[in-house]
C-alpha cells in the first residue's frame, strides 16, 4: 500500500506541472490569436467566433479519431507528440502569418491536442476512487486553471507589445513542457503498461454511475457559455466597451481565478458527490448569472459576473469528470467523452454567439444562452428524477 501511494504521488508530480504549463501555453496562444485575426486582419465577430469554434471542432474530432492511436502510446509519449507537434504548427504559422493561415494552424493544433488531455486524464484517474479520485481530479483541475489565470492577462499584455508575441511565447512553452516530460522519464519510472487480459475493460466490473449523463449535459451547457466568454466577449469589449487587450485579459483572469478557487475547495469537500439535485441547480444558477450580465456595461459588473461563472464552471466541470471516470473500467474512453462534450459545447457557444452578436446585440446572446440552459436544467431534472430511476449509491 505504501509503495502504491508513492507510485500515485510520483505520477502526480509529472501530471500537475505539465497540465499547468500546457494550460498556460493554450490560454496565451488562444487569446493572442483572437487579437491577431481581429486587429491585424480585420475579422468580424462572426469570423472570430468561428475561429474559436474551429479549434473546438478540430479537438472534438481529434478526441474521436485519435483515441485508438493515442491509446497505443504511453501517456507521456502521447503528450510529447502533441507538444512538439503544436510547436511545429505554430512555427509554421509564424514563418508565414495570415488570416487563413491562422485558421489552418488553429485547426491543426486543435486536432493534435487530443494526444494530450484524454491520455493525461486517463492516467490521472487510474488507481483512484471516491474521495481519492475527487482529490486527484480537483488537484489536476486546480493546476490547469492556475495556468488559465496567468495566461489570460499575459496574452493581453503581450498583445499590446506585439500582436504575434503571444504565439511566440506559447511556442516556447510547448517546447518547455515537452522537455520537462521527457526529462521526467528519468526520475519517475511508473507509467501505464499494456493491459493484460484480466485488466481489460471487459474483464473489470462496470460500477459507473448514470449520473454522468446529466453531468455531461451540464458540462455542454456551461462550455457553451465559455465559448461566448472566450471568443465573443473580447470582441464586444473592444468594440462597445473600448477596453484594452490587457483589461480584457484581466477580466478573463478573474473568471479563471474563480474557477481555480472552486477547484481548490472541491478538492477538500465530498458532500456534493452523488447529490442529484445539485446538477440542475447549477444550471439554473448559471441562467440567473447570465440575466445579470445582460444588463452590465461596466468592468466591475463583468468582474462579479465572471467570478460567479468561474465558480459554477469549476463545479460543473468537476461533476462531469468525476462522474465520467468513477467506477468506470475504461477511463480513457470516458475521459475522451468528457472532453468531447466540453468542446462541442464550446463550438455551439462560439459560433452561435458570434453570429447572434453580429446580427443583434450582446444581451440577445445572453438571453439565448439563458434559454438554452433553462431547457437543459429541465432535461437534467427529467433524467435524474424520471420514474424508475434508483438513487445513486453513496461511495
Amino acid at each position: 500500500m505504501a509503495n502504491g501511494g508513492r507510485v500515485q504521488r510520483d505520477k502526480m508530480s509529472v501530471i500537475i506541472p505539465s497540465a499547468f504549463i500546457n494550460s498556460l501555453a493554450i490560454g496565451t496562444m488562444s487569446l493572442g490569436m483572437l487579437f491577431v485575426v481581429k486587429d491585424l486582419y480585420g475579422a468580424g465577430p462572426g469570423l472570430v467566433g468561428s475561429l474559436g469554434a474551429l479549434w473546438s471542432i478540430s479537438y472534438f474530432t481529434g478526441c474521436i479519431v485519435l483515441r485508438k492511436a493515442a491509446s497505443r502510446f504511453k501517456p507521456r509519449t502521447s503528450m510529447i507528440i502533441m507538444l512538439t507537434g503544436s510547436a511545429t504548427i505554430l512555427v509554421a504559422f509564424l514563418s508565414r502569418p495570415g488570416l487563413w493561415q491562422a485558421f489552418a494552424a488553429f485547426s491543426a493544433y486543435g486536432f493534435i491536442m487530443a494526444f494530450f488531455w484524454p491520455p493525461l486524464m486517463g492516467w490521472l484517474s487510474k488507481g483512484y476512487e471516491g474521495a481519492e479520485l475527487n482529490r486527484a481530479t480537483s488537484l489536476f483541475s486546480f493546476s490547469w486553471s492556475i495556468g488559465g489565470i496567468i495566461s489570460s492577462y499575459m496574452a493581453g499584455i503581450l498583445s499590446e507589445r506585439g500582436k504575434l508575441l503571444p504565439i511566440v511565447v506559447a511556442t516556447a512553452l510547448f517546447l518547455l513542457n515537452a522537455a520537462f516530460i521527457l526529462v521526467s522519464k528519468a526520475f519517475v519510472k511508473n507509467e501505464d503498461v499494456p493491459r493484460s487480459a484480466s485488466d481489460s475493460p471487459a474483464a473489470v466490473e462496470d460500477r459507473s454511475t448514470p449520473l454522468r449523463y446529466p453531468a455531461w449535459l451540464g458540462a455542454f451547457l456551461i462550455y457553451a457559455v465559455m465559448g461566448v466568454i472566450f471568443n465573443v466577449f473580447p470582441v464586444f469589449a473592444r468594440d462597445e466597451l473600448a477596453l484594452s487587450e490587457s483589461s480584457i485579459g484581466f477580466l478573463l483572469m478573474i473568471r479563471a481565478a474563480a474557477t481555480t478557487v472552486g477547484f481548490l475547495i472541491l478538492g477538500k469537500v465530498t458532500f456534493w458527490q452523488f447529490k442529484r439535485a445539485a446538477l440542475p441547480i447549477l444550471s439554473v444558477a448559471t441562467v440567473a448569472t447570465l440575466i445579470a450580465l445582460a444588463f452590465q456595461r461596466n468592468a466591475l459588473g463583468f468582474s462579479l459576473g465572471f467570478g460567479i461563472i468561474g465558480l459554477l464552471q469549476s463545479m460543473i466541470y468537476n461533476n462531469s469528470l468525476f462522474y465520467a471516470t468513477s467506477g468506470s473500467p475504461d477511463r480513457d474512453r470516458r475521459a475522451s467523452t468528457h472532453e468531447a462534450v466540453l468542446t462541442f459545447g464550446q463550438v455551439v457557444g462560439s459560433v452561435s454567439g458570434g453570429f447572434l452578436y453580429q446580427a443583434f446585440s450582446m444581451p440577445v446572446v445572453y438571453a439565448v444562452l439563458g434559454l438554452l440552459l433553462g431547457v437543459g436544467a429541465a432535461a437534467q431534472s427529467a433524467m435524474i428524477y424520471r420514474p424508475g430511476r434508483r438513487k445513486a449509491p453513496a461511495r
